[in-house]
């Protein structure tokens, strides 16, 4: 028997079992759950974590992942239509996109997906590796950090107005006669009030984006309208600075769904970054278009343009990139991202060193937003 057990154990077979247990103690050794889909979507292999968390089992055999809450296997089966689809691995944007998972004595987990693909000899897609990382601390600590900028931001509001409102009274000599000097540093401080209400407004913005009491009004606007009023808040700027601003619109594009306030402010924003970054002589124009059953929005500049490591994180909230223009918090890309995500479309930026950028950002039409 142990001279049997020993060929056995050199026999091919045998490597190949003993290679296979070796994997799986592998990934049973990860604490975060790994799953391995094919490109059916159907379940190759768990790991325990998977098992403990999801509370699913391989050899239950049918359909492994119909047991598995809804909303995550929704989010499971977006990564794998993703890496499946032959765009390469999956990488979450943010801490937003964690699924939680119902069930644990601790009162759930934030899972946050990712994506990797699985090739097969010939080098093509034949499944995908998910694994859900388990972000449940991280996350309540961004939880706790959101709470307090949302204070501080509601502290801040009603000082403010009163300092504005002060500033504004004493600059225009409704409580007696200022001196020139005088009237130069009252109108310093009163561009630092506004740049300062800029800011906390966009705190409350985020805040409520986060916490999901952003509530859109929807409904069937004039696309020129929007364009005009987005242009309007910008023209005065732009001429200061010598920057053109046109903007071009499609025939059947002539009204849109949307939420007019908060794409104003999508638009006024990217039109905004555009001139301040756009040289004297140059131009920002703004596009609108049709794009399947999409609307594509598109601001481009003729600016300084943006590198390619930088490309990746002017989305990320309090970002600054290095050598921007003084004021601002950093939120304005961040905000524009969500309200765009919110009516259920995309917001990316194409862009060459030297050559300026181009914004651009889609809104479904053959539906609710």
């Amino acid at each position: 028997m142990a001279e049997r057990l020993g060929q056995y154990r050199r026999s091919s077979l045998g490597e190949l079992l003993q290679a296979q247990a070796v994997s799986q103690a592998a990934i049973d050794s990860l604490p975060d759950p790994v799953l391995v889909l094919g490109a059916d979507g159907g379940l190759l292999n768990v790991n325990a974590a998977a098992e403990e968390v999801l509370r699913l089992r391989l050899d239950e055999g049918g359909d492994a992942l119909g047991r598995v809450e809804p909303e995550v296997r929704a989010v499971l089966e977006r990564v794998r239509a993703h890496v499946v689809g032959g765009r390469g691995a999956y990488q979450p944007r943010g801490y937003e996109e964690a699924v939680r998972v119902e069930g644990s004595p601790d009162g759930g987990r934030w899972l946050l997906p990712r994506g990797s693909p699985v090739h097969g000899e010939m080098g093509d897609v034949v499944g995908a590796t998910l694994i859900l990382q388990d972000v449940t601390r991280l996350r309540r600590f961004d939880e706790l950090k959101n709470d307090l900028v949302a204070t501080v931001a509601h502290e801040f509001r009603t000082p403010l107005t009163s300092l504005r409102m002060a500033i504004h009274l004493v600059a225009e000599g409704v409580v007696g006669q200022v001196t020139e000097k005088q009237a130069d540093l009252l109108f310093a401080a009163r561009e630092d009030c506004e740049r300062l209400q800029g800011i906390v407004d966009d705190l409350l913005d985020l805040s409520r984006i986060q916490s999901g009491q952003l509530q859109l009004d929807v409904r069937e606007v004039r696309t020129e309208e929007l364009l005009e009023h987005a242009l309007a808040a910008q023209r005065t700027v732009a001429e200061d600075r010598g920057v053109r601003l046109s903007q071009s619109l499609a025939h059947d594009v002539e009204t849109v769904r949307v939420d007019p306030e908060r794409l104003q402010l999508v638009l006024g924003n990217l039109v905004g970054n555009g001139v301040k970054h756009t040289p004297r002589d140059g131009e920002v124009s703004v596009h609108v278009m049709r794009d399947g059953s999409h609307v594509r929005f598109e601001v481009r500049d003729t600016g300084e343009g943006i590198p390619a490591q930088e490309q990746a994180r002017i989305f990320e909230k309090f970002y600054r990139a290095p050598g921007a223009p003084s004021g601002g918090a950093g939120l304005g890309l961040s905000i524009a991202r969500d309200i765009v995500q919110a009516h259920g479309g995309e917001l990316g930026v194409v862009s060459t060193p030297g050559q300026g950028s181009t914004f651009w950002f889609t809104l479904p039409q053959s539906g609710e937003a």
